[in-house]
């Protein structure tokens, strides 16, 4: 892979482009990223409404048929349902890894197989989560395994 970074003091935002020849999980993984760096969420804490950027978010979860964000050391409401949230996020570094739960990928710290072809990951926080072995396969091509 090629890296070209210019310095353009004339340009009003940082521009990204990506060009490749032919598409793979190196090049999804990367386009994911980015995505996720650019794109933000409404959430919810002690009653007031704010805006997360994807790439400070760790994971989603569903509890009690509530959904949450989980941040390094924060949690947030969050007003839509997890397919709801999936769908909106397939294109990024995020994937479902249970019928509860969607992760950031870029957030990983590591990943071991766990117990009946589950796998266990532990966040950059050190949070731990199981992927549920329905969606390791997927989990498997996103993360490039």
């Amino acid at each position: 892979m090629k890296l070209n970074i210019f310095k353009e003091p004339q340009l009003a935002e940082t521009e990204v482009t990506v060009r490749y020849p032919k598409m793979s999980p190196k090049v999804e993984n990367l386009i994911g990223t980015l995505q996720a760096y650019c794109s933000s969420v409404r959430a919810v804490k002690d009653g007031s409404t704010q805006t997360l950027m994807l790439d400070t978010i760790y994971y989603f979860e569903s509890v009690d048929e509530k959904s949450y964000i989980y941040t390094e050391s924060d949690v947030f409401d969050c007003r839509q349902k997890l397919y709801v949230i999936e769908k909106t996020l397939e294109d990024t570094s995020f994937i479902r890894i249970s019928k509860s739960c969607i992760i950031n990928i870029s957030k990983l710290k590591s990943v071991k197989p766990f117990l009946n072809g589950r796998f266990e990951a532990t966040m950059l926080n050190d949070e731990k989560v199981i992927i549920n072995r329905h969606y390791v396969p997927a989990f498997k091509k996103k993360f490039g395994l």
